[in-house]
């Protein structure tokens, strides 16, 4: 896919509200479309176009939110941000940072396993190797879930190959290593926005 045929970020002022405010310690431009589309060949994943959006437009965010914020707040808008503040990173692909560039790290990362879970590929890491991963396909495309790093060794060889998308998340899911934290990756955004 080319850059031309991104389409629009849906929220625009929420990503720039949360990519220009003090929680974010470093931007790093827009990302190359020829690059993103070699990554998604080398490892077999898909990217929404929300997702590519965001990566054409910031290719990944380093940040800081703090867990507490207003105690007035219902209780999935304070567990939402529990759980955000446990990311740190919106990784890009070839944004040329050694912690935060995918295309450095996925070759090492033992806390992700395309092969494990190709239906889903990784956006963000937090405290623990907790991760935001973004699914593709079924009735979860586009969705992100937060991963229990923590859990990770356990579900390695959790049985999932032979499972569909949506079986193998839905397992993912009732055993506790996925929760899901966004719609999309212009929700996650639009969360993180309401939390600066």
């Amino acid at each position: 896919m080319s850059s031309d045929n991104v389409i629009p970020f849906r929220r625009p002022d929420a990503l720039s509200k949360f990519a220009t405010s003090s929680s974010v310690n470093r931007r790093y431009g827009a990302a190359d479309a020829a690059r993103l589309s070699a990554f998604e060949e080398r490892y077999g994943i898909h990217f929404s176009d929300r997702y590519r959006s965001f990566l054409m437009r910031e290719n990944g965010l380093d940040y800081d939110l703090s867990p507490e914020g207003d105690q007035t707040v219902v209780d999935d808008d304070r567990r939402d941000r529990f759980v955000l503040s446990d990311i740190n990173t919106l990784f890009g692909i070839g944004n040329g940072h050694p912690y935060y560039d995918l295309e450095k790290l996925a070759p090492k990362m033992d806390f992700h396993d395309y092969d494990f879970t190709p239906f889903a590929h990784v956006i963000g890491l937090g405290g623990d190797f907790c991760t935001l991963v973004e699914i593709s396909g079924g009735r979860y495309d586009g969705h992100i879930m937060y991963t229990d790093g923590e859990l990770f060794s356990g579900f390695r060889e959790a049985g999932i190959a032979n499972k569909s998308t949506d079986e193998a998340v839905d397992y993912l899911v009732e055993a506790g290593y996925y929760s899901p934290i966004a719609s999309d990756v212009c929700d996650l955004i639009a969360k993180y926005a309401r939390f600066i």
